[in-house]
């Protein structure tokens, strides 16, 4: 029986740390999923991305059990930072839910979100059903797992050179998160705004209404009926973040 070379299992293994980590943090293949089926998927594409990819010239085999280690958190580090790529479109939908249930009333209505393993608004768990649906629907999913096979090639598996400058990108990222998340729910912003001020000039017009109790039916039945007439452009939000995943899997890379 022939025995395996020890620098391609150690670039197997590399690349397997780097997809298992990638793929935990993927809502869609994350601790709802059981562990067998996500090791599997990691296996599946490391059987596909070993022959597609080089290893890095510094990935040797260390004489020391420390340097697997090393070896082993780089990779997770990588796999993190792509992860977290994909997982922005879901942090989006989360604060935006939140933003739009604080406005109209809804944020005693929560929700158990299986995906992220969390309490959250019934508005953001809504959002981020949609965003997976739309991920499959577009075949974005094919997209994301291309990206994936990228980051081998401009991140070699054991490359060890890291640098700081898409710290910048990462920074940004999670600046559009609350960006994004405030554009959605700004016309949501303005009615509550709207119908505070107009039962502020009515207390004090009529200062026997009981105007916490009026406003509180007036608040939710004008912010569902709102958020029905912009949903439509909630989508196109979502869609362009969607679309911009592979992208922003590449920039996050911590190597330029």
């Amino acid at each position: 029986m022939p025995i395996p070379d020890p620098e391609l299992l150690l670039h197997a293994a590399a690349i397997f740390f780097r997809a298992g980590t990638f793929l935990l943090l993927l809502p869609m293949f994350g601790r709802p999923v059981p562990v067998t089926v996500r090791t599997t998927m990691a296996i599946f594409l490391v059987i596909f991305a070993v022959p597609l990819s080089s290893p890095a010239p510094e990935l040797v085999l260390p004489g020391h059990w420390s340097g697997l280690v090393l070896i082993a958190v780089r990779e997770s580090f990588i796999g993190f930072m792509l992860g977290f790529g994909v997982s922005v479109i879901f942090y989006i939908c989360q604060v935006a839910g939140k933003f739009i249930s604080m406005q109209i009333g809804l944020m005693q209505s929560n929700l158990f979100n299986p995906l992220m393993n969390e309490q959250e608004s019934v508005l953001g768990t809504g959002m981020t059903m949609m965003s997976i649906v739309l991920i499959f629907i577009l075949n974005i999913h094919h997209l994301i797992i291309y990206a994936f096979i990228r980051s081998l090639t401009i991140a070699p598996p054991g490359v060890s050179a890291f640098s700081g400058a898409s710290a910048e990108q990462v920074v940004g990222g999670i600046g559009n998160i609350f960006l994004i998340s405030t554009q959605m729910a700004a016309p949501l912003i303005a009615v509550n705004y709207i119908v505070t001020l107009a039962f502020a000039i009515l207390g004090r017009a009529v200062p026997s209404m009981n105007v916490l109790i009026l406003s509180f039916g007036v608040r939710v039945f004008a912010g569902i009926s709102v958020l029905i007439l912009i949903f439509i452009v909630m989508a196109q939000f979502l869609l362009s973040v969607i679309h911009d995943t592979p992208e922003r899997m590449l920039q996050f890379l911590p190597i330029r």
